[in-house]
Order: C-alpha cells, then sequence, then structure tokens
C-alpha cells in the first residue's frame, strides 16, 4: 500500500496537527493510501526540542523515519511519498536529494529565505489589516535588527531589550516576540538561511498555494516551481492556485488569521467545511492518478 508521509510545518506539532490532518487522513486513506506522522522532538511523548532544529536536521529526522516505516512488512520502499505543508517546502528537497520519494505534495510551500519570507510576512498581514506604511516600515526594520543581532551573535537580552523597546506599538502583535527560546529558535532558522533547493524533486510534484496566503506569495510560489520544474525537465508536475484560501488551505476571502480561527471554530465538528473548496479533491484526485502496480 502507497503512503503519506506527513512533513510539518514549523513550531511544536503533534502528529496531528492539532486535528488539523484528520479529515486529510481519512480522505487519503479512502484514496489507497496509508498515511504516517509523527509528534515533532519535545512534543507530546516526544525525546528532543524542536527548536533545537534546523532545516537540516529536520530533514534528517524526517529520513529517519522513514527508515524506521521501511522496516514494517506493510511497506514498499517504492512506495512512500511526502506531504508537506510550509516550513516543509524547505525540508522536502533535502529529504529527495538523500531518498527518492515516490511523490510530493508540497502547500504553501516557501520559495525564498526564512527571513524574507518572514519580511513578505509582515508586510502582507499588516497591509490586510489595514496599517500605515510608517507603521509596517517600522515593523520590517525591527525584523532587520532582530536578523543583525543573530549574525552577530548577541546575547538574547539585546532581543528582550528590543520587545521592551517597542512594547505598546500598535504593530506589536505583527512582528515576532518571545523568550530564550524563541530567540534560539529563530537564531537557527535565521543563520543558516538559504531559499529551497528544488532540483532534486525529480518525481511526480504537486504543488499547492492559496490565493489568499499572507505568509508565503503564492504567485511568486508557483512561478518558481514552473521554473524549476521545466529545468529539471520533470513534466509530472502539477502547480495550483486555489481561490479563497490562506496559507493553511482554510477556506478564507481575506487571509486574515482571525478569519481563519473562526472558521476552524465553526466546523470543528465538520471539518470538510474547513478546508476551500476544491483543496481536498484536487489532493486525492491526484493521488488515485499515480501509477502504483496494484491499484
Amino acid at each position: 500500500m502507497p503512503i503519506v508521509v506527513f512533513v510539518h510545518g514549523s513550531g511544536p506539532e503533534d502528529y496531528s496537527s492539532s486535528d488539523n490532518y484528520r479529515y486529510l487522513w481519512e480522505e487519503f486513506t479512502k484514496a489507497g493510501f496509508a498515511c504516517y506522522s509523527w509528534n515533532r522532538p519535545g512534543v507530546g511523548e516526544s525525546k528532543g526540542k524542536w527548536y533545537e532544529l534546523s532545516v537540516e536536521d529536520r530533514a534528517g529526522e524526517v529520513i529517519s523515519a522513514v527508515n524506521k516505516l521501511k522496516t514494517l512488512d506493510i511497506t514498499d520502499s517504492s512506495e512512500i511519498g511526502f506531504w508537506g505543508i510550509s516550513q516543509a517546502g524547505w525540508v522536502i528537497p533535502l529529504v529527495s536529494e538523500k531518498m527518492k520519494p515516490a511523490f510530493v505534495i508540497t502547500v504553501s510551500s516557501p520559495v525564498t529565505t526564512a527571513f524574507r519570507q518572514e519580511l513578505y510576512r509582515v508586510r502582507s498581514e499588516m497591509q490586510a489589516e489595514g496599517f500605515s506604511r510608517s507603521d509596517i516600515k517600522k515593523a520590517l526594520s525591527y525584523n532587520r535588527k532582530l536578523r543583525m543581532m543573530i549574525s552577530k551573535g548577541e546575547p538574547y537580552e539585546h532581543f528582550s531589550a528590543l520587545q521592551k523597546e517597542n512594547e505598546g506599538a500598535k504593530w506589536a502583535d505583527n512582528v515576532i516576540g518571545g523568550g530564550e527560546m524563541v530567540y534560539a529558535y529563530l537564531s537557527i532558522v535565521f543563520k543558516k538561511d538559504s531559499a529551497p533547493e528544488l532540483d532534486s524533486l525529480n518525481c511526480p510534484v504537486l504543488a499547492i498555494w492559496g490565493k489568499n496566503d499572507l505568509v508565503v506569495p503564492p504567485q511568486k510560489g508557483a512561478a518558481t516551481y514552473r521554473k524549476a520544474m521545466k529545468r529539471i525537465g520533470n513534466s509530472d508536475a502539477l502547480i495550483k492556485i486555489i481561490p479563497d484560501a490562506d496559507h493553511t488551505l482554510t477556506f478564507n476571502k481575506t487571509g486574515k488569521r482571525a478569519e481563519t480561527i473562526e472558521r476552524r471554530e465553526r466546523y470543528k465538528d465538520n471539518p470538510k467545511e474547513i478546508f476551500a473548496p476544491g483543496y481536498v479533491a484536487l489532493m486525492t484526485d491526484w493521488l488515485k492518478h499515480l501509477h502504483f502496480h496494484h491499484n
């Protein structure tokens, strides 16, 4: 039976991404695919610290999960593919360099560096919320100062002071703040920071973005993937932007976080209604058309 290995986005995700994966698992299973996922290090019963892992470390984590999977009787290793969201867009290409997946589905994949992507998020979320240009400029400047601190290896106290300095600013909630754990994590993410290397994705690829994604630029993402797939001669790539969808592919007319939260809360007992129309069907139809020898 072919298997979809779920690769999380960033942050302390449990195996079901707080139940956000369950509906996908049900639909993928109906399409004839088993699903495999795990708690990130330090989440639930899992040992370790997710916030100490670089993108390379995360790729290593996925590789050891797949190796564990390969020891099970149910597994044919030529039928293991990946589904991944957001930060997984950096992780999956690294994994694919080391073990060729049978297929890849990327959702809301970034195509630039983590720092650039964070600038995009701050700018687009603040624009959507109607902030003034001068407020947006201040928020972006906060980010640049933070990156400078990290590249100089400055202590956490400096990050703490930067946050205090901007306490009470209207835009303070739109930038990343937090304690030493957050600073340690950002130091890892921003220090070895490069755009994902897509040339390893020479298997069937389905790349999806939400049109109203305020975290990752959908048009730029789709264009970058198209160009990369053409360059490596991958003719088995489907690249789609879904209307009325946000970064998590939740049905969302504005892309604003408040609308995502509201939608998820309202339909938590009917998860089918959470996602943007067409998103889940696109994935299940695509999976069904992959040619595995026993289908």
